[in-house]
């Protein structure tokens, strides 16, 4: 028999006895692995006794230990240019500054590298730095992923809520509980609601949630769960809680009734929009609302009393045969959202708003939405007054009378189911029939259309008067019942959007004529204007009229604020169903309904959280969140210290930070992370302290130089005998391009991010990708609006993660792609310009000292003499941006030493 067969034969054996071991361990209903050291409290140790004048703190002696005993020396520091860009890279993702550079080389104090840690620590730049860490390992985008991939335009909410978070050092348990449960923990903060954004990060199946199949929902919404079980095990816990969906956990001592039971933690959330102003606040704008509306109510009367009595006089005074028929409702976007008419309130959804009379629109999702009508409506008009912009549009309505019940609707609408043309749309085309009329061709003018559904069941469509076409549809006229009927202005029905501005809408309760209609347009978009109507008021009443006018438009300002209920995409809680065990994570084999509990497999605490299957869901989160930030936890404060170690050093102590479970790593220094987790405890689970720990150590300043006889015995440097070189991330990258050249935007902090592409709605959501140039698109690439369906060249060739999943390790390549995006990107390429500008606005012509600035800029350092010949050379034969953009593709600009 060959060697080859023995193998194999080794391998069957072990296999059957590691399975045989598993299932004896199952039936005798022990937690296998159990006693695996991740599970274990972390234990107090003694500091190692080292003598070496290389210790600088505690870090250090567990280092030095570990190296004397495998033979090895650490390095010594590394020179102080090459520390302050390391400190400076690390805390913050940008380069410093040659002032800052230069104070750290003049500074002869003993503390110069402590003071360097805690000016950073304090900059509003290392909260920028170290949330886009975070939102990697909670897999953040700012899209639903999937077929649609629809934008969460209130999502940035929750990456605001991580930077500010870290930038004020929040302890750290406080920062998983508001994550867990912060909507829920009394008092209840628009912060602490935001928070629970994290438990909906992930990706959201619009499609599969609208399924007919009732059964194929649920397994849509188990993946939902699912996902949330996992973020929470990896991130807090790094463990795998989510292999235990379908059989018990392979390896840890995670049983398939720990999943269930711990999604029974979590039935009761769904990914949604909510506001996120507290109870209070929101109770006061209720009050403040009840009492506006009733204001505004007694004012917008005696307005149309006083408008009623001025129209009837200037009626009184008509020639015969001048028509001027009054709309049932009309919208002139005057100041106000109101209709005139009656004082039907219309809403402003998304980003529409008026401005110098007239409602504009974007097209994505602008509109206005009236709340529903008060009276039955059968046959009518809708008109509009309307400037395209654009006449590529697709689907767009100017006003469509609209029942959310069935999504029966009719409208004015442009280019639906034939490009540059108008039509009568209705829901399904019941009502609709394609015209032989002109195509529209002004896009810079007022354009006036109207529809008439008269009750002989006749439709005709009108444009500035003339009759573009009319026809009999065999179904009848629709009716719209009060209470339940709505207008939309720009928008057709749940889709359909309108780019543009709207400067005047009227929906009348019957047919008008076509010489109504073209009467109407030819007045224009004015019935009367408001001095006729003043002067037709005595002097007194006319007096009154312009005040109750003036009080209608401060109310309804006032009264749109006090309805304002500002919303993030967080945790949007429901009553929780019941959760059942699923045979083989079967959802048509439930089986026992399950209480909601933790994790059985930790010894130093209890899983029991004293809940029923019918507890509410604020229980359900607020004690497992208080079971996973105790103490007695053996894991919530290895993993998180692990984390901090991994971004510093490119590799934790543990070089799997989201999985501590058997098939992950063990601890490279055991003794070490024990130390961290509990002097993390001790330090108030301060993250801050945690960095100045770690960056004052000699481990952490030793240089990067690679020694031979180190390199024999520990080739991967899990002794940490160096500092390995880092090439920097895809954003520091793009950030410190854009610090270099002087184009770096850190004024706006927070907020909604800018837009890297143009968005193309057609039923599902497609993203192009444009290199967009202004101030807003050179902010932090943190700010960036991540979509997950994007792919941006630079970024994506540096290994930019996929958005819509957890990575705790980012990947590291090396390829020609790199090499060639680097090169040729116009963003880099608009940089590389950019600085040289800089230099030459600072230095003109003098080419010496304008590559000595850039050196220092780019990357840290003063050239040698031979440099600053290349350079100068360079620069007299190619010119000052093409030696910019070679220092911008240095491995010295791309790697931190």
């Amino acid at each position: 028999m060959g060697l080859a067969y023995l193998a194999t034969e080794t391998m069957r054996i072990v296999t059957f006895i590691c399975i045989l071991a598993f299932a004896l361990a199952e039936a005798a209903g022990a937690l296998k692995n159990a006693d695996h050291w991740a599970y274990q409290p972390p234990l107090p140790q003694d500091l190692p006794t080292v003598k070496s004048d290389w210790v600088r703190n505690p870090i250090d002696q567990f280092i030095a230990k570990r190296l004397a005993d495998q033979g090895l020396k650490p390095n010594p520091l590394a020179d102080r240019r090459t520390l302050i860009r390391r400190i400076t890279f690390a805390l913050t993702g940008l380069p410093p500054t040659p002032k800052e550079v230069d104070d750290f080389l003049k500074s002869d104090e003993e503390l110069a590298i402590e003071h360097v840690v805690w000016r950073l620590l304090r900059s509003p730049r290392y909260g920028e730095r170290w949330a886009r860490h975070w939102l990697d390992v909670v897999r953040f985008s700012e899209s639903q992923g999937f077929e649609r991939d629809k934008i969460r335009p209130d999502a940035y909410h929750y990456r605001d809520y991580v930077i500010h978070s870290f930038n004020t050092d929040k302890p750290y348990d406080r920062f998983v509980r508001e994550q867990i449960a912060g909507d829920v923990i009394k008092p209840i903060t628009t912060e602490r609601i935001v928070a629970t954004g994290f438990l909906v990060a992930g990706p959201w199946d619009e499609v599969g949630n609208s399924q007919k199949s009732n059964v194929m929902r649920m397994r849509v919404r188990e993946e939902e769960v699912e996902d949330i079980i996992s973020a929470v095990g990896q991130t807090f816990l790094g463990v795998t809680i989510n292999c235990a969906r379908c059989h018990d956990h392979k390896f840890d001592p995670i049983p398939q009734t720990d999943y269930y039971a711990v999604k029974a933690v979590f039935e009761g959330v769904f990914h949604g929009t909510r506001t996120y102003l507290d109870p209070k606040t929101v109770a006061n704008r209720e009050s403040d609302e009840r009492r506006l509306r009733a204001e505004l109510s007694k004012a917008q009367q005696r307005h149309r009393e006083l408008k009623e009595k001025a129209i009837a006089k200037l009626d009184s005074k008509k020639a015969a045969g001048d028509s001027n028929v009054r709309p049932y409702l009309r919208w002139t976007f005057d100041g106000t959202n109101l209709d005139e008419m009656r004082g039907l309130e219309g809403h402003l959804r998304r980003g529409a708003k008026i401005e110098k009379g007239r409602l504009i629109l974007d097209g994505k999702d602008d509109h206005l939405e009236s709340l529903p009508i008060g009276k039955d409506i059968n046959e009518k008009t809708l008109e509009g007054w309307v400037k395209l912009d654009g006449l590529t549009q697709r689907r767009g309505a100017i006003v469509s009378l609209y029942r959310p019940a069935g999504h029966v609707f009719d409208a004015i609408v442009y280019a639906e189911r034939r490009p540059f043309m108008w039509m009568a749309g209705s829901d399904y085309f019941k009502r609709t029939i394609d015209l032989n009329a002109p195509k529209e061709t002004d896009d810079k003018g007022l354009i006036h259309m109207a529809i008439s559904y008269a009750a002989d069941n006749s439709v005709a469509v009108y444009r500035n008067g003339v009759l573009l076409g009319k026809y009999t549809p065999k179904n009848p006229v629709q009716e719209f019942k009060r209470g339940e009927a709505r207008v939309l202005i720009g928008k057709r029905t749940a889709s359909g959007n309108l780019k543009g501005e709207v400067e005047e809408v009227r929906v009348y309760d019957r047919a008008l004529s076509g010489k109504e209609i073209l009467s109407s347009y030819q007045r224009g978009p004015i019935l009367y204007s408001w001095p006729q109507m003043i002067k037709a008021l005595p002097k007194r009443e006319g007096e009154e009229f312009i005040e109750v006018g003036g009080r209608v438009n401060r109310l309804a300002k006032e009264l749109k604020k006090a309805r304002e209920r500002p919303l993030v995409y967080a945790a949007k809680p429901r009553k929780p169903e019941p959760t059942y065990f699923l045979a083989r994570g079967d959802i048509t084999k439930k089986q026992d309904v399950m209480n909601p509990r933790a994790l059985q497999g930790f010894r130093s605490l209890d899983s029991e959280l004293g809940l029923l299957p019918n507890s509410p869901d604020a229980d359900r989160r607020l004690r497992f969140a208080n079971w996973l930030t105790h103490p007695d936890n053996p894991l919530l404060a290895r993993v998180l210290v692990n984390r901090v170690w991994h971004y510093h050093f490119g590799r934790g102590l543990v070089d799997t930070p989201s999985d501590f479970g058997v098939s992950g790593s063990r601890p490279s220094h055991p003794e070490l992370l024990d130390w961290l987790a509990l002097r993390f405890m001790k330090d108030g689970w301060s993250i801050k302290r945690l960095h100045s720990l770690i960056l004052t150590s000699a481990t952490f300043l030793q240089s990067s130089e690679a020694r031979k006889d180190a390199l024999a015995m520990d080739a991967d440097n899990r002794l940490l005998w160096r500092v390995m070189p880092k090439r920097l991330e895809a954003e520091a990258v793009r950030d410190s391009m854009l610090a270099i050249s002087g184009q770096l935007n850190v004024a706006e902090v927070g907020g909604p991010g800018y837009q890297p592409f143009d968005l193309e709605i057609n039923n599902t959501h497609f993203y192009h990708t444009r290199d967009k140039i202004g101030p807003e698109y050179n902010r932090r690439t943190i700010y960036r609006i991540g979509v997950q369906s994007l792919r941006e060249p630079l970024l994506d060739s540096l290994d930019c993660p996929d958005l819509s999943t957890k990575t705790p390790v980012r990947g590291t390549t090396t390829t020609p792609i790199q090499a060639l995006a680097l090169m040729n990107d116009p963003f880099v390429q608009r940089q590389a310009k950019f600085f040289a500008e800089r230099l030459s606005n600072q230095y003109g012509e003098d080419h010496a000292q304008s590559a000595v600035q850039a050196y220092q800029l780019a990357l840290g350092r003063y050239p040698e003499l031979a440099e600053i010949k290349r350079a100068t050379r360079h620069i007299n034969t190619h010119g000052l941006d093409q030696f910019c953009w070679a220092l911008l593709n240095a491995n010295e600009f791309i790697y931190v030493r």
